[in-house]
């Protein structure tokens, strides 16, 4: 009952929750200090002096409204005409501030003192369904009165799809035609894409009040990476597997293999292979002869199917970017096996990938809604026969997912299975109750010291 009243709570809030947002942070943006204060007094005055005849209060409502009349003015445009360069740096990581440049040239005819540059982030568009999910999420710990509150979720909501803050900067002294460089800091909160928008150089109006603002839209997008932490050594004892093909089919999908040499034909031989052009030039039959490989292959299979708790999945998410990124032997590969839309599977190792290109793929990944979890299932079943050993991050401990595992331990793969879990749950081992060593039930809050536990 409780989370359907946040979830219905959420899908009609939000609409007007998105305006305010938009009104809260024009005015954060040409308000200063003193401004609030003086907005403060304003809307006391505004109350307090609605009975003219019995309070003169309605005098200072007077002056606040003059006041800040004067202050429009006075900040209706700062005749700056900047142009601006921003230099981003490649790609950035969740959680950890990295710093860039942004150079001003001043179009100005004469100096200006007293300001600060802004680099502004787009604004997503507003999404009811995702912020049902997200606030459902958020509200389960919290008491009846928090759940009917919606609007202190939906800025943290959107300060999360924002993406990242960044910090204001004292520009100085900017002479007329001059140009100056700035340092930004910008703190990642989240992966994913970052779309900053505009570059705003601002300075207070004379009264104090207000901020005279110079705008100059600069699109731009930085990739910022999964959050990664050192791995214990893992040890799955797999063996090698025929990889049909060798290496350079490793990632596809078919019977296709690796072509060594020429050789004459034997009977028994599939005319497939016979190869027609050397036939034609020597006039004897000649096929093609094929060689396949055996290597170590580990599937690192990412759950994206949740309930919409965004920690949960972001700790899942962190868990396989930290085992891409531990170093692996040079005949190991690595597939990477998730579902988003359809199932995908990335193979790195051996020439095939990098794992800064797996991580980019993580970057972005999402959430996947319903039951499909049978999708990847399936998935990881089908390339059952090739692999070594399996890595299962999985965000639930339901029967359709102790049932992959069950299968793959029948079939001899040894398992590593990482389930991401709340406080409060304590699921049992299951068809890893024969080697509970691997089973290991993560709080998302402690990702760091799970990884790092032998």
């Amino acid at each position: 009952m409780g989370e359907k009243l946040s979830a219905w709570i959420a899908r009609i809030g939000a609409p007007a929750f998105r305006r305010i947002y938009r009104f809260d942070r024009a005015l954060r943006r040409r308000l200063t200090p003193a401004g609030w204060l003086l907005a403060g007094l304003f809307v006391l005055t505004m109350i307090f002096g609605f009975n003219t005849r019995e309070a003169a209060i309605y005098q200072l409502f007077g002056l606040t409204v003059a006041l800040f009349a004067v202050a429009m003015v006075a900040a209706f445009r700062l005749p700056l005409a900047p142009r601006v360069r921003r230099k981003l740096p490649e790609i950035a990581t969740a959680g950890v501030a990295f710093d860039y440049t942004v150079k001003i040239l001043s179009g100005a005819s004469r100096a200006y003192d007293g300001l600060v540059v802004e680099d502004l982030l787009a604004l997503p568009p507003a999404d009811p369904a995702a912020f049902a999910r997200y606030k459902v999420s958020a509200d389960r710990t919290r008491n009846v009165f928090d759940r009917l509150v919606g609007y202190p979720r939906w800025v943290a909501f959107m300060r999360e799809r924002i993406g990242a803050t960044i910090e204001a900067v004292d520009l100085g002294v900017l002479a007329p035609g001059g140009e100056r460089e700035v340092l930004m800091r910008c703190t990642p909160i989240r992966r994913g894409v970052l779309e900053f928008q505009a570059v705003r150089v601002t300075r207070p109006e004379p009264l104090g009040l207000l901020k005279s603002q110079a705008m100059h839209e600069l699109p731009g997008t930085l990739l910022v990476m999964p959050r990664t932490h050192p791995v214990a050594p893992l040890d799955l004892p797999g063996s090698r597997r025929l990889q049909p093909g060798g290496v350079a089919f490793a990632g596809r999908v078919g019977e296709a293999e690796e072509f060594v040499s020429l050789r004459d034909y034997r009977s028994g031989d599939t005319p497939r292979r016979i190869h027609w052009k050397a036939w034609a030039r020597t006039g004897r039959l000649v096929v093609k002869e094929y060689q396949d490989e055996f290597f170590v292959r580990h599937a690192l299979i990412l759950d994206t199917f949740g309930d919409g708790d965004s920690e949960r999945f972001e700790a899942a998410v962190s868990i396989a970017a930290s085992h891409v990124m531990q170093p692996r032997s040079n005949d190991a590969l690595l597939d990477l096996m998730f579902v988003e839309g359809q199932a995908y599977t990335l193979t790195q190792g051996r020439g095939l990938g990098a794992p800064g290109e797996l991580l980019r793929v993580l970057a972005t990944v999402s959430p996947s809604h319903g039951a499909g979890f049978l999708g990847l299932a399936e998935a990881v079943e089908l390339a059952a026969h090739r692999l070594s050993g399996a890595i299962c991050v999985l965000l639930a401990w339901d029967e359709p997912r102790r049932r992959l595992i069950a299968t793959l331990r029948a079939r001899g793969i040894p398992v590593r299975v990482w389930l991401v879990a709340v406080d409060g749950e304590s699921p049992e081992a299951g068809p890893m109750a024969a080697d509970a060593s691997h089973f290991r039930v993560v709080r998302p809050a402690h990702v760091a010291a799970e990884l790092a536990r032998p």
